[in-house]
C-alpha cells in the first residue's frame, strides 16, 4: 500500500497571454555567483522577493537570449515560456512558474545542457543536470484496443478548441529532486504548450488539474505504468483528468527515462527530464519514434532527425515534435507529411484525449433482433445528456453518426449483419465521450 503525502486539486481560467521578446538582464546576478563545478550547483540570491524573474535564470541560460512566446498567472503562478536563441541561431527552450514569495521553478533546455533551476523563499538556488544513462529497453506499451481504433478509424480534427486535462502524481523522491511540486507540474505541461505552439498546434492545449505526492518510491517500469491509476487513486477521482502522468524519481532498477501506453491517457517518467514528459505524452497521442523503426498507428506518426537536429520521438535534440512546417536554425525541416507529423497527429487525437475524464458508455452490445432490426443497449454514463449513435462497414476506414437519443438503447435497421456500431456520450456542454466498444449483429 501507498502513503499520501498530498492532494492538490485545479480547476481555473489563466489570465490574459501577452508576446514579447527581449534579451536577459546582462551579468550575474547580485549575491549570486553561478559555480562552473559538475553535478547540482548551488549558489544564494539576495533578497530574492525583490528580484524580477529573469534576475533568477540569467546565469543558467547564457549564452542563450530569451524570446518570450506566453506569459499568464494560473492560480497566482506566474508562467512564462519561451525559445532560447543560442548564438549560431540554434534554439533551446525556458519555461518558468513563480510564486507570488518570490521561489521559483525553470526548465531550462539549451542544445548542449539541460536542467531544472530551483529557488527557494530564502534565495538559496540550485540548478541540477540530469543525468544521461544508456537505455535499451522498450518504453511504450501498445493499448491494442486504441491502437487498432485508431489505425482503422478516419482521423478527424475537431473544429473546435480541445483542452486535455491532466493529473501529475509524484513520488516523494521526486519531490526531494524537483522541490515544490505543484510548480514544478506547471512548469512541465506549459512545455508542451510551448511545444504546441512552435509545431503550430492550434486549438490544442494541456491543462493541469491536480497533483498528489505519495511516500513510496516506484521504479521507471512497465509494472509501474499499469498500476498508476490504484497508485495515485485518490487524486485521480477527485481531479477526474483526461490523462495522467507519474513523476518519478531515480533508481538503479528503472529500465528507462520514461513509459507510456501507445496510444492511451497515461505515462510516467523520470522528474528531471521534461523532454521525456514531451516524448511519453507522444506516445499517448499515438505516435512512436524514427520512422525507421515503424510500427505507428499512422505512417507520419514519428518523430524527424534531419541529421543535424531531432524531435522529441526521434531523439530529445530540442522541445519540438515533428512538423513539416518548423524548421532548424539552418532552415532544414523537422519533419515531413509523409512520415513525420506528430504535429498532425496531436491535432487528429486531441478529442480522444480531451475525452477521457468524461467515459464512454460501457457494456454496449446487442440486446435483441429481428429480421430486418437490431437493437443495442448500454449502461447509462453520470453527466450524459444524450448518447449519439455510429457506425461503419465492418473493418471500413469511416465512422459516421446515424442518430442519436437521451435513452440507453437504439434500434437500427440492418439486414446483412456486415455494419458495426457504436455510441458516444454527451454531456450538457456538448462534451463528448470517445467511442464506445463495438458490436454488430
Amino acid at each position: 500500500m501507498f502513503k499520501i503525502a498530498g492532494v492538490r486539486l485545479i480547476r481555473s481560467v489563466f489570465s490574459a497571454v501577452s508576446v514579447v521578446s527581449w534579451a536577459v538582464l546582462l551579468g550575474a546576478c547580485a549575491g549570486s555567483s553561478l559555480p562552473d563545478s559538475g553535478g547540482p550547483r548551488s549558489w544564494i540570491v539576495e533578497n530574492v522577493a525583490s528580484k524580477a524573474t529573469a534576475e533568477l535564470y540569467a546565469d543558467v541560460i547564457k549564452p542563450g537570449v530569451f524570446e518570450r512566446l506566453s506569459s499568464k498567472v494560473i492560480e497566482g503562478y506566474t508562467v512564462e515560456s519561451g525559445n532560447l536563441v543560442m548564438p549560431d541561431n540554434s534554439l533551446g527552450s525556458l519555461v518558468t512558474v513563480r510564486s507570488a514569495d518570490g521561489s521559483l521553478t525553470a526548465l531550462v533546455e539549451k542544445p548542449k545542457e539541460s536542467g531544472l533551476l530551483v529557488v527557494d523563499t530564502q534565495g538559496k538556488s540550485t540548478f541540477k543536470i540530469p543525468v544521461t544513462k544508456n537505455y535499451s529497453q522498450s518504453d511504450f506499451i501498445v493499448d491494442e484496443v486504441e491502437f487498432r481504433r485508431l489505425s482503422k478509424t478516419k482521423p478527424i480534427i475537431a473544429s473546435e478548441p480541445k483542452v486535455i486535462d491532466i493529473f501529475l502524481g509524484y513520488t516523494q523522491v521526486a519531490v526531494d529532486l524537483v522541490g515544490e511540486p505543484h510548480r514544478h507540474a506547471l512548469a512541465f505541461v506549459e512545455n508542451v504548450n510551448l511545444a504546441f505552439r512552435n509545431a503550430s498546434v492550434s486549438g490544442v492545449s494541456l491543462r493541469l488539474v491536480g497533483t498528489q505526492v505519495v511516500a513510496e518510491n516506484y521504479l521507471i517500469i512497465g509494472a509501474t505504468l499499469r498500476n498508476l491509476f490504484e497508485i495515485f487513486s485518490i487524486g485521480i477521482k477527485n481531479s477526474a483528468p483526461d490523462v495522467v502522468y507519474g513523476v518519478l524519481g531515480d533508481h538503479p532498477e528503472n529500465n528507462a527515462y520514461g513509459w507510456g501506453f501507445m496510444p492511451g491517457r497515461s505515462a510516467i517518467g523520470y522528474a528531471l527530464r521534461p523532454t521525456t514528459f514531451l516524448h511519453e505524452l507522444g506516445h499517448n497521442a499515438g505516435g512512436l519514434h524514427c520512422s525507421a523503426d515503424g510500427g505507428a498507428a499512422v505512417p507520419y506518426g514519428y518523430g524527424f532527425n534531419n541529421g543535424t537536429t531531432s524531435t522529441v520521438q526521434c531523439g530529445e535534440g530540442s522541445v519540438n515534435y515533428s512538423s513539416p512546417t518548423l524548421k532548424d536554425q539552418d532552415g532544414n525541416p523537422l519533419g515531413n507529411t509523409a512520415t513525420a507529423d506528430m504535429a498532425r497527429v496531436w491535432r487528429e487525437n486531441a478529442a480522444r484525449l480531451s475525452s477521457y475524464s468524461f467515459g464512454p458508455p460501457r457494456n454496449f452490445k446487442k440486446t435483441g433482433s429481428t429480421i430486418t432490426k437490431v437493437t443495442f443497449g448500454w449502461d447509462p454514463v453520470d453527466g450524459a445528456v444524450r448518447y449519439d449513435f455510429y457506425s461503419t462497414v465492418l473493418s471500413g476506414p469511416e465512422v459516421r453518426k446515424t442518430g442519436e437519443t437521451t435513452g440507453v438503447t437504439y434500434t437500427v435497421s440492418d439486414t446483412f449483419g456486415r455494419t458495426q456500431y457504436f455510441v458516444k456520450a454527451v454531456d450538457a456542454q456538448g462534451k463528448e465521450s470517445i467511442l464506445s466498444n463495438g458490436a454488430s449483429r
